[in-house]
C-alpha cells in the first residue's frame, strides 16, 4: 500500500521554522538599543510570541516587518496546532464510541504473532475485526455487539492466560445480556489443547472453543492439498505417495491431517506419507498412538535425513525453525525434481518472502520453474470465505461432520449409494436440518457418557472402551428414542412411505425392537463407532464408574 506525502506535517514544520526565525530576526533588530541584552533573552522572547506573551511585540509602537509577521503567525500557528490536537482527541474517542456500538464484527484479544494471523484472516475474508490489548479493552471493542471473540495473547510463560481471558469475556457476556455466542481460546501448546477440548466437551456449551494456531492452519492445508490430489473425477490420482520434512507442531497437524482427509476423500486407497526428521521414528509412534488416523488409513514412515528419502509426489517443508525450512528447500536439489507446485514452503514469520518468489520479470526468487509453492497461516485459516466472522470450524462442527462420515462409510459398505437417502451426500451438500442432528449428537454426548460412567480424555494408546451385547442394544435403542423425539418435534409424522418434503417418515413410532434388522444395526454402528469418532480427533473413552448404566438415553444421528 502507497502511503501520501504527509503534506500536512511538512507545512506545520514549515510554519514553526518561519515563525521562529523571523521572530528571532525581527526581535534581534528591534532590542538591539537594549543594554545587557543576550541572545538567550531573544529566544526566550522568540517563543513567547507562540502564547502571545513577548513583551516588545506586544507593546505596540513601530516594529520590524520581521517581528510584526511573526507575532501573527507565531500565535496562528500554536492555534492550528491546538485546534488539531482537539480534533484527533475529540475523533479518537467518536471512533472509541462506535466501536463500542459496532454490531456482529469480531473481537481479537493480544498483541501477539497469532493474533495477527488470526485477524489478516478474517478481514481477508470480508469480516471487520476490532482488536483489544487485553480484557480491560474489552469494552473499548464493543463487547456486547460482537459476534465472536478470539484470545490470542502471550500464552508462553501462563499457558491457562487465554482460558483466562475467555473466561472473563464470558462473564463479562453473561452480565450485559448480551455479546458473541463463540469464544476462542488459543492454546499454544496442542497436548494441552487437546485436553482443554476433552474437559470442554464433556460439559456440553456449545460456543467455547481451545484451538492451536498450527493445528488448525494444518488441517487447512490438508484439506486443500487432498483435493489437488485426486483427479477430476473424484478419485485417487497418481499422486500417492508425499513427505514432510520436520517434526514440530505443523508438521505433525498436517500429517494428522492429510490421514483424515485422505479417508474422507477416498474412502479406501490407502496415502504412503514419509516423515523426514531427526527424531522421525519417535515422533512417528507417537503419532500413531495418540491418531487413530495416522495409525489406520496411511501408510506413515519414519525417515531420518533428506539423503534416504525415496521420490514423493508432493513434499511439504515445514520445519519449527523457518530458517531451516527455507534452507532445505533452496538448497536440497534432490527435492527438485518433481512437477508444478511439488515443493512446497510454509513461511509464516518470514511471509513477506512468499511474494520474492515467481517467474514473472519483475520476481526477486526464482520459484524452480513452477515447483516450489509457499504458503502462510494467513492465508490457511482464509482459504475458506465464511459467512459468519470465524477463522474456523469449532470441535462441535468438526466432529459433527466426521459423524456424518461414518454414517456414510457405513452405508456404503451396506450397498447404499450416493444420493439414494437424503443424507447420502457428502458434508457439504447435507441440508441444515441434518446437519443441526449431528451438530446436537455432539453436544447430548456428555450426557450419555455420564449415564455410562464415562467421560472423554485425550488418548494414550490405552485399549478403546467397547460397547457390546445388551449394554450394546440398550444405548442403540435409546438412540431410535431420543431420534424419534427429536423428529417429532420437527414436526415429523409417522408414515408407511418416508416423504422428506411432507415429513413423514414409517420408523416413527415403530418400537426399536420392531425395526427392520438394518435399522437396527444403524443405531448400534453411532453407539458401536463412538471411540472410532472421537479417536479421529485425538480423544477417547474413559469408563470412570465401575457400575456404568447401559440404559442411558443418546441421540440418533442416522437418518
Amino acid at each position: 500500500m502507497t502511503r501520501s506525502f504527509p503534506w500536512t506535517r511538512v507545512g506545520f514544520g514549515a510554519l514553526v521554522l518561519v515563525s521562529l526565525g523571523l521572530g528571532s530576526w525581527g526581535l534581534a533588530l528591534d532590542t538591539s538599543h537594549l543594554p545587557d541584552r543576550t541572545w538567550y533573552d531573544v529566544l526566550y522572547q522568540d517563543l513567547q510570541l507562540f502564547v502571545m506573551g513577548a513583551d516588545p511585540a506586544s507593546g505596540g509602537g513601530e516594529l520590524s516587518w520581521q517581528l510584526q509577521v511573526a507575532r501573527f503567525l507565531a500565535p496562528g500557528t500554536a492555534v492550528y496546532a491546538l485546534f488539531e490536537a482537539a480534533r484527533v482527541l475529540f475523533t479518537g474517542e467518536l471512533r472509541r464510541m462506535r466501536e463500542r456500538r459496532t454490531k456482529g464484527h469480531a473481537i481479537v484479544v493480544g498483541d501477539t504473532d497469532a493474533a495477527d494471523t488470526v485477524t489478516a484472516a478474517l478481514e481477508s475474508a470480508g469480516h471487520r475485526v476490532l482488536r483489544a490489548a487485553d480484557v480491560s479493552g474489552l469494552h473499548d471493542a464493543g463487547l456486547p455487539g460482537a459476534a465472536v471473540l478470539y484470545a490470542c495473547g502471550d500464552d508462553s510463560t501462563d499457558a491457562t492466560a487465554n482460558v483466562l481471558v475467555v473466561a472473563e469475556a464470558e462473564e463479562a457476556v453473561r452480565r450485559a445480556g448480551s455479546g458473541p455466542n463463540r469464544l476462542y481460546a488459543h492454546v499454544s501448546d496442542p497436548e494441552l489443547g487437546v485436553a482443554l477440548q476433552a474437559r470442554h466437551l464433556s460439559c456440553a456449551e456449545p460456543g467455547v472453543d481451545f484451538f492451536t494456531l498450527d493445528v488448525i492452519a494444518a488441517q487447512a492445508l490438508a484439506v486443500r492439498e487432498v483435493r489437488r490430489l485426486l483427479d477430476a473425477d473424484g478419485g485417487p490420482a497418481a499422486l500417492t505417495r508425499v513427505a514432510v520434512v520436520g517434526s514440530g507442531e505443523f508438521a505433525k497437524a498436517l500429517v494428522v491431517g492429510l490421514a483424515r482427509e485422505w479417508e474422507l476423500a477416498t474412502g479406501g486407497v490407502r496415502l504412503a506419507v514419509d516423515l523426514v526428521a531427526d527424531d522421525a521414528p519417535e515422533v512417528a509412534d507417537a503419532l500413531r498412538t495418540r491418531w487413530s488416523p495416522v495409525a489406520e488409513k496411511i501408510e506413515l514412515s519414519a525417515v531420518r535425513a533428506l539423503a534416504e528419502l525415496g521420490k514423493p509426489d508432493i513434499i511439504y517443508v515445514c520445519h519449527a525453525d523457518e530458517g531451516r525450512s527455507l534452507r532445505v528447500a533452496l538448497t536440497a536439489t534432490s527435492l527438485w525434481h518433481g512437477g508444478p507446485g511439488s515443493l512446497v514452503l510454509l513461511l509464516d514469520g518470514l511471509a513477506g518472502l512468499t511474494r520474492a518468489f515467481g517467474r514473472e520479470a519483475s520476481r526477486v526468487l526464482d520459484d524452480l520453474d513452477g515447483r516450489l509453492r509457499t504458503v502462510t497461516m494467513r492465508d490457511l485459516l482464509a482459504d475458506v470465505e465464511r459467512e459468519e466472522a470465524r477463522a474456523h470450524a469449532d470441535m462441535y462442527e468438526r466432529i459433527a461432520r466426521s459423524v456424518h462420515h461414518v454414517y456414510l462409510r457405513n452405508q456404503r459398505e451396506r450397498g447404499i449409494g450416493w444420493g439414494e437417502l437424503p443424507a447420502m451426500v457428502r458434508w457439504e451438500d447435507l441440508p441444515e436440518d441434518l446437519r443441526a442432528s449431528n451438530r446436537g449428537w455432539v453436544v447430548g454426548l456428555p450426557e450419555r457418557l455420564a449415564r455410562m460412567g464415562a467421560t472423554i480424555a485425550p488418548r494414550d494408546g490405552a485399549p478403546d472402551v467397547v460397547f457390546e451385547g445388551e449394554e450394546l442394544d440398550r444405548l442403540a435403542e435409546a438412540e431410535h428414542e431420543l431420534w424419534e423425539q427429536v423428529r417429532v418435534a420437527q414436526g415429523w409424522r409417522a408414515g408407511p412411505v418416508r416423504d422428506d418434503a411432507a415429513k413423514v417418515h414409517p420408523m416413527i413410532g415403530v418400537p426399536w425392537a420392531q425395526l427392520p434388522p438394518e435399522n437396527q444395526e444403524k443405531d448400534r454402528d453411532v453407539v458401536r463407532l463412538l471411540p472410532e469418532i472421537l479417536a479421529e480427533f485425538g480423544l477417547e473413552v474413559v469408563r470412570y464408574a465401575q457400575d456404568p448404566r447401559p440404559d442411558a438415553r443418546t441421540t440418533d444421528v442416522a437418518v
